[in-house]
C-alpha cells in the first residue's frame, strides 16, 4: 500500500537528506554529496508545495517546484540576490537523473557547465562543498520561514 507523502515527510526527508550530504562529504564520498544535496533541496520544495496544495507533481525540475511551492515569496528583500545566486547554483548543476550517472559523466556535465572550472584544489571536494552550502542555505531560509508559519 503506497501512504501519500505529507508536508512533514518531504521536509523530514530533506532534514536527513542534508544530513546525510554533511557526513559524507566528511567522508569524502563527493559523488554522494553533490546527488544529496539537490535531493534535500528537491524535497524542501516539495514539503512547500505540498504545504500550498495536496497534488503531487512528479517532475524534478527545481525551479519549477520553487515557483510552483511559493517559495521565491518567503525569501525576504535583502537576502533575494544571495537566494538566487544559490538556486541557480543548484538549478544549473543538479539534475534528477544525475542519480544514473558515473562519476566521470558528472564531471563531464559539470564541465560543460564551467562550474568550478578555475579553482585550485580538489575539484571534487570544491564541486561538492559549493553544493552543498548552497543547499544549506536555501533549506535555511525555507525552515527559518516554515517554523513562524
Amino acid at each position: 500500500m503506497r501512504m501519500p507523502s505529507s508536508e512533514d515527510t518531504y521536509k523530514n526527508a530533506a532534514k536527513e537528506h542534508l544530513e546525510r550530504a554533511h557526513d559524507q562529504f566528511q567522508r569524502g564520498n563527493y559523488f554522494l554529496v553533490h546527488y544529496l544535496s539537490g535531493l534535500a533541496v528537491e524535497c524542501h520544495l516539495r514539503a512547500w508545495l505540498r504545504r500550498k496544495t495536496k497534488d503531487f507533481d512528479s517532475r524534478h525540475d527545481l525551479q519549477l517546484l520553487a515557483k510552483e511551492s511559493g517559495f521565491y515569496n518567503i525569501v525576504p528583500y535583502e537576502l533575494t540576490s544571495t537566494f538566487s545566486a544559490n538556486f541557480e547554483m543548484i538549478n544549473i548543476r543538479w539534475r534528477s537523473n544525475h542519480r544514473y550517472y558515473s562519476e566521470r559523466q558528472l564531471l563531464d556535465y559539470l564541465n560543460s557547465t564551467r562550474a568550478e572550472f578555475n579553482v585550485k584544489g580538489n575539484r571534487w571536494k570544491n564541486l561538492a562543498r559549493t553544493l552543498l552550502n548552497c543547499a544549506s542555505e536555501i533549506m535555511n531560509q525555507g525552515d527559518a520561514k516554515w517554523n513562524k508559519r
